[in-house]
């Protein structure tokens, strides 16, 4: 084994390790000796490595430490020079095209979700303009992944029209071409998918699987038709789609995935999709289902996604929008004062958590936490960010 993937592998492992003893505790944990010094190490060995598939490998496996570590800022670096070295050796080392590209046409993503990347447009793994017809779930996925990044990009783009100085002006020729072009593959993928036999379907394609691609793709519809939008009112349309969603994740809950808790996973699972439904769906019971899902199916750490942070934005936002109170499980106790969709001057348009914890006193108790943003809108119809403590729930 190359010096570099073995010191970055003990790095991983140890690291691991101290997330599953500690796992009852929020908090990241702070660096130890061992960790420092053999990811030290794989740095030191990386500078004079010269096969370029295997600096691809030892870049997965520091993007994996950094998850661990929860530093955003160098998990998405280590992503994006992946990304610019994949490029170059793809041709010429097949199996890293097979096997390494599909991981970083799903890393490349994570810059616009935490905006911490110094470029004004972060590294995309090739994006594709037509759909194929699918021989294989892997080939559905593939292609997913990369309608997702295109539309990631594109909700990102709009967010000066939907919360920024933008609002309410024209929205540009480009980004409505390119708005047309992610729902017509958006159409195209779902027409190749249903076509796709279902004996291929039904070989080695699990129920969670399954509902996950179905999950994302529904996720990517609502992305796309809401990217320029400002009113909140909007994603009134989508209650459809919404349920819909929830009732995939808790045909995923009803089985027995989630049973065992989950520590952390390299891949984005459940909690950032059910985030977003229990952020936009203005359905009290609809959210409040997705809500408690997100607990069920989400492990403790999703790369840079944490459970008890999200958690406790989610659990927050609802409580803001419907005037109630939610317990620690996310339950609601007495009368909401808003029950049916709440009005849109109580509506939340964005929401951001600062990447490091702290500890507040709230009730005379010290909690472990995270500053929440919640940016709403004024009777003058601006927008402001209302700044609250979000304690992390008592079972975090």
């Amino acid at each position: 084994m190359e010096p570099a993937v073995r010191h970055s592998v003990i790095a991983v492992s140890s690291l691991y390790e101290r997330a599953y003893r500690h796992r009852e505790m929020a908090s990241l944990l702070p660096d130890d000796n061992l960790v420092l010094s053999q990811y030290n190490a794989a740095i030191h060995c990386l500078k004079v490595m010269e096969n370029e598939s295997l600096v691809l490998l030892v870049c997965i496996l520091f993007v994996c430490i950094e998850f661990l570590r929860g530093n955003r800022a160098a998990a998405t670096e280590h992503g994006q020079h992946g990304i610019s070295i994949l490029r170059r050796v793809e041709e010429t080392f097949p199996w890293a095209k097979e096997y390494l590209s599909p991981i970083f046409r799903r890393l490349s993503v994570l810059p616009f979700f935490f905006a911490v990347v110094d470029r004004l447009q972060p590294n995309l793994l090739s994006l594709d303009d037509t759909i194929p017809p699918f021989l294989t779930v892997s080939d559905a996925q593939f292609y997913l992944d990369g309608i997702i990044s295109r539309t990631v990009r594109l909700i990102r783009r709009g967010d000066v029209y939907r919360i920024g100085y933008m609002r309410h002006k024209t929205v540009s020729p480009d980004l409505i071409a390119e708005q047309d072009l992610t729902r017509m593959l958006l159409d195209k993928w779902q027409s190749s998918f249903v076509q796709l036999e279902p004996k291929v379907l039904n070989s080695g394609f699990s129920l969670v699987h399954r509902c996950n691609m179905a999950i994302r793709y529904q996720i990517c519809r609502v992305w796309v038709e809401t990217a320029f939008e400002s009113r909140q009112t909007a994603y009134d349309e989508y209650l459809g789609i919404f349920r819909s969603v929830v009732d995939s994740a808790a045909a995923v809950g009803a089985s027995d995935y989630g049973a065992k808790p989950v520590i952390f996973t390299f891949e984005m699972g459940f909690i950032p999709l059910l985030y977003f439904v229990t952020m936009k769906c203005r359905c009290l019971e609809t959210r409040l289902r997705a809500l408690s899902l997100m607990r069920r199916l989400g492990a403790v750490r999703e790369n840079l996604w944490e459970m008890v942070t999200m958690f406790a934005s989610a659990k927050r936002i609802v409580e803001i929008e419907h005037g109630a109170i939610l317990t620690d499980d996310g339950q609601l106790t007495g009368e909401a004062s808003y029950p049916g969709l709440p009005p849109d001057k109580m509506r939340i348009h964005d929401a951001a958590t600062e990447p490091q914890p702290l500890v507040q006193m709230v009730d005379g108790v010290e909690k472990m936490g995270r500053l929440g943003g919640f940016f709403m809108r004024t009777v003058d119809d601006d927008i402001y960010v209302r700044s609250e403590f979000l304690p992390q729930p008592c079972w975090g």
